[in-house]
């Protein structure tokens, strides 16, 4: 397959990298190797490898939001995801300006669509990385026999988190668990079931051996732990509908110590890694170019941004009256000369929207914004909809959580609290509600609407094809480089 070629010379290339870190003074500076020979054989050899492996097994996750690939971060759900729902438009110059995203609004995505592959490429060079350390760290020596099982851990947590997202985008994808040889890369797709109990099973390996993050120095954030795999685990049962699953691992994430913060600092600095937090990306704005580009793309154009993502009237009106969580999701900026409403994403914005000042090193898109992965509100939110039909009084409890959170301090009638009698439809509409205006802009919403079946209702009449636009393509130069194994989506 195209992409593992693309990956096997990533690789290569890293590698060459890592070799200079074995150069040493020889007696005779020609008594050096070949140059043919991978240089993934004279590596994973000490822990110290190990953890370096782990970092590029990471890299992928901070690429897909980060600066240096504009598309990979055109690709994701807080950008493409959400539009062309009832939440958001595309925005930017003009009504045609990013040929990608305006495919996404208009449902006429091509099967060469430019964002669409970069989410493939840079999910299965994940895929690898975390294949690299699974297949290969069990063979080191470590001192430190418990650190060896959770880098282990950490590698399922990642290829899991890898391949959720590629399920999402196009269903299911093949399935690769170890190193492949030359002539091997053409591999059939797995079924979205089979691709689904490929992460499951991850995830169940990576709980086995995980710690918290609870019990770690601060300097261990940003690493997977306990809390992220049993959060990620409800997320993929909720999307295929197993609710007795997002019922049993909510149960066990709310037996450690998260708890909601204040509102208004949820998506500031000092809410990073907060109580709050499940899992977060670690960016900085530094000479190193480790920054997100997502905060660049959905600024306004006059504030050195792409005016990517605003938001629709519909959104706006699904807030109550005087919801502190619309001023804490949005800001209004007139710009005649731009395309969209005017209404832009709050949550990962900088000065002066946000106290997370602009770049002013390794380029104007190199913010320092953490991505929040997982929200405890979000939990709280899926494991009220996994029980409202068994246990409707509790899920009440957990959605009023969530709602008293967004009052704070003000009045009672401000985001009242739901009777404790709701149930049946009533109360699932009010936990879809609830979803809709707590993570608004975090990219949820094409996802919730397609599997909760309100896809005719909604989105049919923005140009949605059902049976064809659940998912996304599978990128055309795929399918032809791998002479037709690649069976290709309805497009």
């Amino acid at each position: 397959m195209y992409t593992h070629n693309i990956i096997k010379k990533s690789v290569t290339y890293s590698g060459l990298l890592l070799a200079t870190l074995f150069l040493s003074c020889s007696k005779d500076y020609l008594d050096v190797e070949s140059f043919g020979t991978p240089e993934v054989e004279n590596f994973y050899k000490t822990p110290a490898d190990a953890e370096q492996a782990l970092n590029a097994a990471y890299s992928p996750m901070r690429e897909i939001y980060g600066k240096e690939n504009f598309w990979a971060v055109m690709g994701t759900d807080i950008i493409q995801g959400d539009i062309g729902t009832d939440d958001f438009i595309k925005g930017g110059n003009r009504l045609n300006d990013n040929v990608p995203l305006f495919e996404k609004e208009s449902y006429t995505i091509s099967t060469t669509n430019i964002a669409i592959e970069q989410t493939w490429q840079t999910n299965y060079k994940g895929i690898l990385y975390a294949n690299l350390i699974i297949n290969k760290v069990a063979a080191i020596d470590f001192e430190d026999a418990d650190r060896k099982k959770e880098l282990i851990a950490e590698a399922h947590f990642l290829r899991a988190y890898y391949y959720f997202d590629l399920v999402n985008s196009f269903g299911g994808v093949p399935l690769i668990d170890k190193l492949q040889e030359a002539g091997d890369y053409d591999i059939p797709r797995s079924t979205t079931e089979e691709t689904y109990l490929f992460i499951e099973n991850d995830l169940k390996m990576a709980l086995a051996d995980l710690p918290s993050r609870f019990s770690k120095p601060s300097s261990y954030l940003g690493h997977a732990d306990k809390g992220a795999a049993l959060g990620l685990m409800m997320r993929v049962s909720l999307y295929q509908n197993k609710m007795e699953q997002v019922k049993l691992y909510g149960e066990q994430l709310f037996t450690m110590p998260y708890k909601l913060v204040n509102l208004a600092t949820v998506f500031q600095q000092e809410g990073e890694w907060s109580s709050e937090s499940i899992y977060e990306i670690n960016f900085a704005t530094n000479a190193s170019i480790l920054g997100t580009g997502i905060t660049q793309r959905i600024s306004p154009r006059s504030k050195r941004g792409g005016g990517f993502m605003q938001a629709t009237d519909d959104l706006l009106n699904e807030f109550e009256a005087n919801d502190p969580r619309k001023a804490t999701t949005f800001y209004k900026l007139n710009e005649p000369s731009a395309y969209g409403t005017g209404w832009y994403i709050r949550k990962y914005s900088w000065d002066p929207y946000s106290n997370y000042p602009k770049p002013t090193i390794g380029g104007t898109n190199n913010s320092a914004n953490n991505i929040r992965v997982m929200r405890l509100s979000d939990a709280y939110l899926m494991y009220a909809e996994a029980i409202y039909k068994t246990d409707p009084s509790t899920a009440v409890g957990y959605v009023n959580k969530v709602r008293q959170r967004a009052r704070g301090t003000m009045a009672a009638t401000i985001v009242p609290d739901l009777p404790t009698t709701l149930t049946g439809t009533a109360m699932r509409d009010a936990i879809y509600h609830e979803r809709r205006v707590e993570l608004a802009g975090e990219g949820y919403r094409y996802h919730d609407l397609i599997r909760t079946g309100r896809i005719e209702s909604i989105l049919v009449p923005r140009g949605f094809i059902i049976g064809k636009h659940e998912v996304m393509p599978i990128p055309y130069s795929q399918v032809t480089l791998s002479k037709g194994i690649l069976v290709q989506n309805n497009y």
